[in-house]
């Protein structure tokens, strides 16, 4: 890759990590200050499986950079696998939470 594709892949991760921090401080602010009843339907539902898929996506980001660095591609592809399973365990957690949060 050039080094344009690859400044805006980082630019990419540096926004998603912000938004997963900022979804995280939120829900730790939540749950730390108010009751559980309390909490924000969004907090409640949703936070958790938006986490996990941004966090995936980011997994899937990251071969990027090691494929132009090292000839080894054994771990990129173990990356990948892990990516796809965060992005189906947010899938499925959203679901889950309105189950288990009734």
């Amino acid at each position: 890759m050039d080094k344009k594709k690859i400044l805006t892949v980082k630019i990419i991760i540096f926004v998603l990590a912000c938004m997963i921090l900022t979804l995280v401080g939120e829900y730790l602010y939540e749950y730390f200050t108010k009751d559980f009843a309390d909490i924000s339907f969004f907090a409640k539902y949703f936070s958790l499986g938006i986490a996990l898929i941004l966090i995936g996506i980011i997994a899937f980001l990251l071969p990027f950079f090691t494929r132009s660095r090292f000839g080894d591609n054994k771990g990129d592809n173990t990356m990948l696998v892990v990516a796809i399973l965060l992005v189906l365990c947010g899938i499925v957690a959203i679901p889950l939470s309105f189950l288990w949060f009734k």
